[in-house]
């Protein structure tokens, strides 16, 4: 099972996108869900980016260059009458720290002489996966709706009471958490993320029959293991040292120290994706990858 870290530290947040995640199936329905405190990580990210797609790149880069599948989400509120305000700065449009209320205090202040005609805008969520050895997905989804001039529910997070979603006569705070995932920016956004994420996974895992894993297996059983991965776990450094290994040999065996972040399974799957290879088999703290070569074909497959 390949872990992915979710870099936020937001606990509605982290539900809220744990529970998307786990719902959409295929490969992401293969992984377990991890935060920046479940892997040690406490410092503060800085979100300088000028886009919520460079934010959320920011945020996931962190959980990558620890060896991890960083996934991490970068969303705001984006009032045309405002310019776009609050935009990238929606957390902490009221200044830090950030406080859902006083930032809705400040849009309503904002807002205030402005008619309700012309109170359109838009929930915007950005969504960037990146890979240790620095490869990424992203996708970026909008919800449309209009802000009111009081509030109305009690449930969800940030401007929640303020965002009315015509089609539904409904504030998102005033929806259940599976009506506002329906059709939500965010709900969007992890939807297409999901189907990104499946093909991405399905296009570079190496699938193999039954019969050639057995010739792999046989092929291995005197192999010794040419690569450790211990407790720095998986760098963008290792993944292509690895795939270069693959490329001359085709055939190799890793083994996983006690001290890693990665049980041996965990490791073989997060670098059968990144590589493009097939795990032919994983016995205690060792694995075994394969993947033809390109440019010398060393072992013939039936």
């Amino acid at each position: 099972m390949m872990k992915i870290v979710l870099a936020s530290r937001n606990k509605k947040k982290m539900a809220e996108m744990r529970t998307l995640l786990r719902a959409q199936g295929g490969a992401l329905s293969e992984v377990e869900v991890l935060s920046l405190e479940d892997i040690g990580f406490s410092e503060e990210i800085e979100e300088n980016g000028d886009s919520f797609v460079a934010n959320a790149r920011i945020k996931a880069s962190v959980p990558a260059r620890l060896g991890y599948i960083g996934i991490a989400d970068d969303s705001g509120l984006c009032v045309d009458s405002l310019g776009g305000a609050p935009g990238i700065y929606s957390a902490r449009y009221a200044g830090e720290p950030s406080n859902d209320e006083n930032n809705n205090r400040k849009l309503l202040a904002s807002l205030s002489e402005i008619p309700e005609k012309e109170r359109s805008g838009r929930y915007v969520c950005a969504i960037v996966c990146v890979f240790p050895d620095g490869r990424e997905i992203s996708v970026e989804k909008s919800c449309e709706g209009r802000i009111l001039s009081d509030y109305r529910g009690g449930g969800g997070f940030g401007y929640d009471p303020l965002f009315f979603y015509p089609p539904a006569d409904k504030t998102f705070a005033e929806m259940t958490p599976e009506e506002k995932n329906m059709v939500s920016h965010r709900g969007k956004a992890i939807r297409a993320f999901g189907n990104r994420f499946t093909a991405f996974a399905e296009k570079n895992r190496l699938a193999l029959s039954g019969k050639n894993r057995a010739a792999l297996r046989s092929l291995a059983n005197d192999f010794s293991p040419i690569f450790q991965i211990g407790k720095n776990g998986i760098s963008g450094e290792t993944c292509r040292q690895i795939s270069n290994a693959l490329e001359a040999r085709e055939l190799i065996k890793v083994s996983v120290l006690e001290n890693s972040l990665y049980d041996a399974g965990e490791a073989a799957e997060l670098l059968a994706v990144t590589c493009g290879a097939a795990v032919i088999s994983v016995v205690g703290r060792r694995f075994v990858l394969y993947r033809p070569s390109k440019s010398n074909p060393r072992i013939v497959l039936e």
